[in-house]
């Protein structure tokens, strides 16, 4: 399925923030309203969770991704594929490379601001991604001085922008100084509170409100305790990984090429645990298309048996081969 190329920058490895360097800039641009133009760098406020692993076999090796027809069972090549747009009686509609790409936004470098309003008015369901924005070039006085009136004012801007070939509906908002842009869901995809059957109530009783706020005040703090947001799942899979790779137990000792590099470098066989799996899993996906798994495993198998049977008839045939005369031979090449 050809497909309009996108750019995809590499996401920030952790050891650079951890030495100080700054994040590289997913998208370059120019914050616009007015007769105001200040040019940003789109800079990623996440990270990854460290409780991303792999997908491997029993041999360590990453399994790759297959698609195969549901109707048929057969296997589909990537020029196979074609895009579908699924209407609403179960029909699908193909969309074509150039119909798609007659309907995508035009490529632009502006952050087009159309309003500002108060924060309380953009409703928590909307924001959906963070990113920080820094200033580029020679701009630094003009962002300094838009995040500070914006956060005067208490005021947050809406926009949109295009990025890799798709439109979004951004909020950007004053952060004690800095610009932190917001990827904003659309409306349509905001569920109500009617729409999901929640039902209506009554008012409750003054007496019972008094006893629920004493027991909020109870537990009431002037700030939030940062350590209560840290991913505590994480922090025991990593504990569990640690002791596991100490004991030496379920460390998997890959067989194939990558064993075979590392004898060739003199540093016998490579060994891949789940410690290693979840370092790398921070700057790359969760399930890795390689040549050694790009089929599945039953269908791997019936292949390396199809080889040694061929394997076999070639080994048979040889003597008779040998019996033939040279010119023969040569006369078959020529």
């Amino acid at each position: 399925m050809p497909s309009r190329k996108r750019q995809r920058e590499p996401e920030a490895r952790a050891d650079e923030e951890s030495a100080g360097a700054r994040v590289r800039s997913l998208w370059s641009g120019t914050i616009t309203f007015g007769l105001v133009s200040i040019p940003v760098d789109l800079l990623t406020a996440v990270r990854p969770r460290q409780t991303a692993m792999k997908l491997v076999d029993t041999e360590g090796h990453a399994l790759g991704r297959q698609y195969h027809c549901s109707k048929e069972g057969k296997k589909l090549d990537y020029d196979d594929l074609v895009r579908g747009y699924e209407t609403d009686d179960g029909k699908m509609v193909v969309i074509t490379d150039q119909e798609f790409e007659s309907v995508a936004p035009e490529m632009s470098a502006d952050i087009e601001l159309r309003s500002f309003v108060p924060l309380e008015q953009v409703p928590a369901l909307y924001f959906q991604k963070p990113y920080f924005l820094a200033p580029a070039g020679k701009s630094a006085k003009a962002y300094v001085l838009l995040a500070a009136t914006m956060e005067r004012t208490g005021r947050v801007a809406i926009g949109s922008f295009v990025m890799r070939g798709h439109e979004y509906l951004v909020a950007i908002v004053p952060d004690n100084g800095v610009l932190r842009l917001d990827t904003l869901r659309y409306a349509d995809e905001i569920r109500t509170p009617a729409s999901i059957g929640l039902p209506k109530h009554s008012k409750p009783a003054a007496a019972k409100v008094t006893q629920f706020a004493r027991q909020i005040e109870a537990l009431t703090h002037e700030q939030i305790d940062i350590a209560e947001l840290q991913d505590q799942e994480a922090r025991q899979l990593q504990s569990l990984v640690e002791s596991k790779q100490k004991a030496h137990d379920d460390v998997i000792h890959p067989k194939g090429a990558e064993a075979a590099e590392e004898t060739e470098a003199g540093g016998g066989a490579k060994v891949i645990d789940l410690m290693e799996v979840l370092r790398k899993s921070l700057s790359r996906s969760a399930v890795v298309r390689t040549a050694e798994a790009s089929e599945p495993i039953d269908l791997a198998e019936r292949r390396a048996q199809r080889d040694a049977r061929s394997s076999a008839t070639k080994k048979k045939s040889a003597p008779a081969k040998a019996k033939r005369k040279t010119p023969r031979k040569r006369a078959k090449r020529s």
